[in-house]
């Protein structure tokens, strides 16, 4: 199903690329929508040393746009796959944001701000009891722990025709939780395609 999906993403490019239209930012899209990698770079911290970035999906709609720039609302979604250091599952990032997109050099490179919250939760299991393995008082038990914080998101579009744009950002999550004292600050790059509609 996946090599569908990438083939459909392919073939749906080369079209739009195919056509020799000015691009034009501004047309009258509301919506976008974009796939992008990952990266989540190391900083000796839970998070950022737990988990290594595999994918994201973001949604974003323009609520207020003139020529010069557009206010959107949207969610972002983020996987994390664990590399089970200290959390054993993998998380899933919600980051609803609000961002400004401005237009630059006859609007092909439009760089934007993000600001937003994000959070997830994940499950640390731990074993209650003394230190003898054969002692049946020894169990494994599971706390969920919740993990939230502000992200701050700068980046750049580039529009390659007037539905098709190139993406890469960084964003800034200090990671806080109420069940630990420790705050993480995770800085996490982003690389991706995006379709505006």
């Amino acid at each position: 199903m996946k090599y569908k999906l990438l083939a459909l993403l392919f073939i749906s490019s080369g079209l739009l690329l195919a056509q020799d239209l000015p691009i034009d930012t501004n047309k009258n899209t509301k919506f976008q929508v974009g796939v992008h990698y990952l990266g989540n770079l190391r900083n000796n911290n839970i998070i950022s040393d737990g988990f290594n970035g595999i994918v994201g999906v973001s949604g974003n709609y323009a609520f207020y746009q003139n020529e010069n720039f557009a206010v959107s609302a949207g969610l972002t979604l983020d996987y994390l796959q664990t590399r089970d250091v200290f959390l054993q599952n993998d998380i899933l990032i919600w980051n609803p944001n609000i961002s400004i997109e401005t237009s630059l050099f006859n609007g092909k490179l439009t760089p934007f701000f993000g600001f937003g919250y994000a959070f997830f939760s994940n499950k640390f299991q731990y074993v209650s009891g003394v230190s003898d393995p054969f002692d049946p008082a020894l169990m494994v038990r599971e706390k969920k722990l919740n993990f939230n914080g502000i992200t701050v998101n700068p980046g750049l579009k580039y529009h390659i025709s007037d539905l098709l744009f190139l993406e890469g950002s960084y964003k800034y999550y200090p990671v806080n939780s109420k069940d630990m004292d420790e705050t993480a600050n995770v800085h996490l790059i982003n690389l991706g395609v995006g379709f505006k509609f």
